[in-house]
């Protein structure tokens, strides 16, 4: 059975004009499984204004899940979808892209932004994003908790995030407590919406609390990891080049970034 190893506790950020709960990466550790990345946001009534600006993205996977609220993500792919509560946005950054976010204005918007660090063979894929709305994603009822399962397998289901390596991000909504079988191999950890990341121990059971909250891990994340603002590479070369491919173009455009 996994217990708590080590607790941490989310620290503010800004971003934007937003300030977040972010609890990876930090000091001390800079991943669970593949996920190098964990802002928390919300809950606060969207006011009135842009929303979360252009910006790029490269070496990575971004899955922004909504437990409240809905927002609008276009991209420089020229996707553009919008995911209300109990759906995810999921991007595949691979060799760059730019996206933006807009929540919608007067509604309570709630959830996380996550990333997870390609392999390093797959860095450099082509970009892709897909909108997953909230009846895209399976529950898997456990009797006495149910999980709903963003990406990975679990009794049977599949979630509908098929992430470059095994991992798992299921949201866990609980009444009593209730034993989740694992795979052993699995880095594992549990968010809890008041800031605190508990990561578990290895083993190939964890016992679920009655609660609300995110329970997330998989392989091991490739290293080195890299982090240079929005882009996670393996080398400082590669980071570089991510940067020069954002200014010259490269990663496309979006209302008129990069400049």
């Amino acid at each position: 059975m996994r217990h708590v190893a080590e607790r941490i506790t989310a620290k503010s950020a800004p971003v934007g004009d937003l300030v977040v709960l972010r609890a990876l990466p930090t000091a001390k550790r800079r991943s669970v499984g593949p996920f190098v990345f964990l802002d928390h946001f919300g809950p606060f009534t969207v006011k009135p204004g842009p929303g979360i600006p252009a910006h790029p993205h490269a070496g990575i996977e971004v899955i922004t899940y909504l437990f409240e609220g809905e927002q609008v993500h276009r991209d420089s792919l020229g996707n553009e979808s919008r995911v209300g509560a109990g759906g995810a946005q999921w991007i595949t950054a691979g060799r760059g892209i730019i996206h933006a976010e807009k929540p919608e204005p007067g509604v309570v918007l709630h959830g996380v932004q996550m990333w997870t660090s390609l392999p390093r063979v797959r860095k450099l894929v082509e970009p892709r994003y897909r909108a997953v709305q909230a009846e895209e994603i399976p529950v898997v009822d456990l009797g006495g908790a149910r999980l709903r399962l963003v990406a990975g397998t679990l009794d049977g289901s599949t979630g509908p995030a098929v992430l470059a390596q095994p991992a798992l991000l299921a949201h866990v909504i609980a009444e009593a407590n209730v034993e989740l079988k694992i795979d052993a191999a699995f880095e594992l950890a549990i968010y809890r919406f008041n800031g605190a990341l508990e990561v578990l121990s290895a083993g190939e059971s964890v016992m679920l609390d009655a609660g609300e909250y995110l329970v997330f891990g998989g392989e091991p994340a490739e290293g080195p990891l890299l982090f240079g603002g929005p882009f996670v590479m393996d080398s400082e070369e590669r980071l570089a080049q991510a940067q020069l491919d954002y200014l010259r173009g490269r990663m496309g455009t979006l209302d008129g970034v990069p400049y």
